[in-house]
């Protein structure tokens, strides 16, 4: 073990899920002193933020397995044994007391890597429904945390702690807002992740162009996919909404502090930072996701009444209407739900995760 500063390598990334809940984390164990290096691969989006962040990263090549077809399981697969090599030489030089893994594809040759060099090692599961990458994982770990209480039923690994999911930045700082009131305008935020979401730029201006027509009074903040940002605008300004469209929020508090209600995807970075902001939302999750989890996350969120879940499938311009019509027209049902949301937030998981990893550590 260093007798110097603690050292953290964290493995994993690829999507802003697995990536900012691992910077909460980075940032916590820096905050004691200790090193981090973080660990991905050429094409995930932690080489453009970590880079910006000032963060350590090294970099391997590991393929997709799951959803990647017969021949890219194959590629993958006859990628690995090179990959568990750099894994071993990134690991050995950088001489970590602990590593953790977040999911992704850098994930698994990192944590491999470290229990064949006698590191402890431990994961964390941002879902309710853990991917294939943790689950074949947490046969060899020595801890794993979870964010959902629904994820414990799919792991054998005994040494689980629930911990909820870090949220990255001051959003648990961020004082609730007060309930919508006859004064002001009604404040609505959509946005699906990252990237946006097509389906919301198709049905959701329609929608509002109606409730509009029908003399209820708000305003609209709408992440756009960017090749279709001209159109969305276009039907907003001919129906007379006054809406902010954007392909991306560079400042998702100030974003979501505007908002009384949320229309969004289930991503379990999304779910964590509605409950820490105490934020109602209507939760559509991306029907596409990997073993469907964010659907698993949007039943766990909607369940204790913080929100609303809806499949995409079952989602059209006339319910949306019916629904929003209902809300607007009883906003102490949104309060209620803000409330609830807030009651689900975990403030102290990243400081949980590295309290588990340290001891780990013998520290």
């Amino acid at each position: 073990m260093n007798e110097t500063r603690p050292k953290l390598l964290i493995a994993g990334g690829g999507t802003g899920g697995h990536l900012f809940p691992a910077l909460a984390v980075a940032e916590q164990w820096e905050a004691l002193g200790g090193e981090v290096l973080f660990v991905g691969t050429p094409k995930g989006l932690e080489n453009r933020i970590l880079p910006q962040r000032g963060k350590q990263l090294a970099l391997i090549k590991v393929g997709q397995y799951k959803g990647g077809g017969v021949l890219g399981k194959l590629r993958t697969l006859a990628g690995l044994p090179l990959a568990l090599l750099s894994a071993i030489h990134i690991v050995k030089n950088f001489k970590p007391d602990v590593v953790l893994g977040v999911g992704g594809y850098a994930s698994a040759p990192a944590v491999a890597a470290a229990r064949l060099l006698f590191i402890p090692t431990a994961l964390h599961e941002q879902n309710a429904l853990p991917g294939l990458t943790n689950r074949l994982l947490s046969r060899i770990a020595n801890k794993v945390f979870i964010s959902f209480d629904a994820a414990k039923d799919h792991f054998s690994n005994p040494n689980l702690q629930l911990t909820g999911n870090p949220v990255h930045g001051g959003f648990h700082q961020m004082a609730p807002k007060p309930a919508p009131q006859a004064d002001r305008p009604f404040q609505i935020l959509i946005f699906g992740g990252s990237l946006g979401a097509r389906v919301f730029g198709e049905i959701v201006p329609p929608a509002l162009e109606r409730l509009k027509q029908a003399g209820f009074v708000f305003q609209v903040q709408h992440q756009v996919q960017a090749d279709r940002l001209e159109s969305v605008r276009k039907a907003y300004q001919q129906s007379g909404i006054q809406a902010e469209t954007q392909p991306f929020f560079d400042d998702m508090s100030a974003a979501y502090a505007k908002a009384d209600l949320v229309i969004c995807r289930a991503g379990a970075t999304t779910v964590a930072e509605l409950a820490a902001l105490g934020k109602p939302a209507l939760l559509i999750p991306y029907p596409y996701a990997a073993d469907d989890h964010q659907a698993a996350n949007a039943q766990a969120f909607a369940t204790t009444g913080a929100g609303w879940m809806r499949r995409q499938e079952e989602v059209s311009p006339e319910w949306l209407v019916d629904f929003l019509t209902e809300r607007l027209s009883h906003p102490d049902t949104l309060h209620t739900a803000g409330q609830q949301a807030r009651s689900l937030a975990t403030p102290q998981a990243a400081t949980h995760i590295v309290e588990g990893l340290l001891a780990l550590t013998k520290r």
